[in-house]
């Protein structure tokens, strides 16, 4: 039971992963608290369902999804974000917000308000190994989840680009005077946090196999509180945040049968984490 909850929880926590380090990433260039975030998820879910649905392909699936949810990310940085800029980061916050409700009432009107599934049959198996079941949906999540995750970290901690989104979440000024381009990283990050949010979107989707307008609504909120315990700015805090917290879900709703709705158990942590650890839990970015 131990080891299943565990699998169950790593399968969870690598959803939240993909959306909280893209969320922690534009955090950390415009010290915008990204809430349309969630919004790229759920056009990501629809997107990559559809698609499903008309090429019986899960891995075209994916590509659709982060490609729409990457224009879309990009879209709200220039048309919303690039603006506002020079006001209080709190207008920035305010419009964002903004965009998620519009956007998920534009699904709503698009793709009608009820709940859709994929094709049943198509993620039933199972697969035993000693005493656990892996069901075919949580390997296609954890398979996907880990590919993504490993394309973050290549890009990150192996190239260039990586090293600029580095040096402009320290120092934007610093960074401006050794000429990197702050303006075409942030259209970058925002390509590249939003490809992930839309393939998370997908993987939720057909994890859970529904996809409906307000699928947006607690990862809106739960994503922040994994920043926050992660250390807003820093990628990698969020990660490890991530899984800890879908790890820490299951075991205290599947294994101690805690008595608390399983989403609050983020924002306690969250709380604990602030009250003792503020910077979070790998806070390397913490500005004065």
């Amino acid at each position: 039971m131990l080891l299943q909850q565990i699998i169950n929880g790593l399968t969870i926590g690598g959803i939240y992963a993909l959306i909280a380090m893209g969320l922690a990433l534009v955090y950390g260039i415009l010290r915008i608290i990204h809430v349309a975030h969630a919004g790229v998820y759920v056009v990501g879910a629809y997107i990559g369902l559809y698609t499903f649905l008309i090429t019986h392909s899960f891995v075209l699936a994916a590509l659709a999804s982060m490609a729409v949810g990457s224009l879309f990310g990009v879209a709200v940085q220039k048309f919303v974000y690039l603006p506002l800029l020079k006001h209080s980061p709190i207008i920035s916050l305010i419009a964002s917000i903004g965009v998620f409700i519009a956007t998920q009432e534009g699904v709503r009107l698009i793709f009608g308000p009820y709940i859709k599934s994929f094709p049943s049959g198509i993620f039933d198996a199972q697969y035993h190994i000693g005493g656990i079941i892996i069901t075919q949906s949580q390997l296609v999540v954890l398979v996907f989840s880990v590919l993504a995750i490993s394309a973050i970290w290549f890009v990150t901690e192996k190239t260039k680009f990586g090293l600029a989104l580095k040096a402009v979440s320290q120092d934007m000024d610093m960074a401006e005077s050794v000429a990197i381009d702050s303006k075409k990283l942030m259209f970058l990050a925002f390509a590249f946090g939003s490809a992930f949010a839309g393939l998370a979107g997908l993987l939720v989707g057909s994890y859970f196999n529904s996809v409906y307008p307000a699928m947006g609504d607690v990862p809106a909120y739960k994503s922040l509180a994994i920043i926050v315990v992660g250390g807003m700015s820093n990628i990698w805090g969020a990660f490890w945040a991530s899984i800890f917290i879908g790890v820490l879900e299951t075991l205290s709703i599947g294994v101690f049968n805690i008595p608390l709705p399983r989403d609050s158990l983020a924002f306690i942590f969250m709380v604990f984490v602030l009250m003792f650890k503020p910077e979070g839990i790998m806070g390397l970015f913490k500005r004065n």
